[in-house]
């Protein structure tokens, strides 16, 4: 029987060796892509997972806000319209008209030949009012109706330095039927009511009119066609 002796069972094994080598390496390399995947998996997980219990956390926080903003916002529209209600009391408590100073500026122009028997007046609007007062009263002089007619000059013309377009005006003036005492001599009288109206505050702002230079100029900036000529 022959003998087969082989002296490169190293040689070969080593061959072998070399062979399995490229694998392994591929093994290792897809191991490690596989668990650097995992890992970036479990990290990805963990922070999803710490988003979605902070995102539970808001929603519990809101849900337990939201009932007081909602109330918050409602007081403060309460207080809005509180403070609106306030302001509109304030600008007509500042703005009211006083009577007082037209009674005394009226006082002062009444003469000792006349005597008031009645006095009323109302107001109109906001703001810029209309204003008006009727006096009536008894004159008495050698010439009452003389002496109520320079009544109503002094009221107009008293009043309009003070008011703007002030109208006094006579709504009765008739002789009297009964004598006055007036320095010791008995004077014939009459009877009158003079109306006095007049406007009290700032007239509201009305807008410039145009000037007529302007519209020339407006109408020069503006493209004039020019017409077309046969060549």
């Amino acid at each position: 029987m022959p003998l087969r002796l082989n002296l490169y069972h190293e040689i070969e094994r080593n061959r072998s060796a070399s062979r399995r080598d490229p694998l392994k390496i591929s093994l290792y390399v897809l191991g490690g892509i596989a668990a650097f995947f995992v890992a970036w998996y479990l990290w990805e997980f963990a922070r999803l997972t710490g988003m979605g219990h902070d995102l539970a956390k808001t929603k519990a926080e809101f849900a337990r806000v939201d009932p007081q903003a909602k109330e918050a916002k409602r007081k403060e529209e309460d207080l809005t319209r509180t403070f609106k209600t306030s302001e509109k009391l304030i600008a007509k408590v500042e703005g009211r008209f006083y009577w007082a100073p037209v009674l005394e500026r009226f006082m002062t122009l009444v003469p000792r030949e006349i005597q008031i028997t009645k006095f009323s007046g109302d107001t109109q609007g906001e703001g810029f009012r209309k204003c008006q007062f009727t006096v009536d009263g008894l004159s008495a002089g050698a010439d009452p109706r003389k002496v109520a007619e320079e009544l109503r000059q002094s009221l107009a013309e008293s009043f309009a330095k003070e008011y703007k377009s002030v109208e006094a005006k006579f709504r009765t003036l008739e002789d009297g039927t009964e004598m006055a005492m007036l320095d010791g001599k008995k004077q014939p009288t009459a009877s009158f009511a003079i109306n006095v109206q007049f406007r009290s505050g700032e007239a509201p702002a009305t807008p410039a009119p145009a000037h007529a230079g302007d519209r020339k100029k407006k109408r020069s900036n503006e493209l004039v066609p020019i017409p077309e000529t046969n060549k």
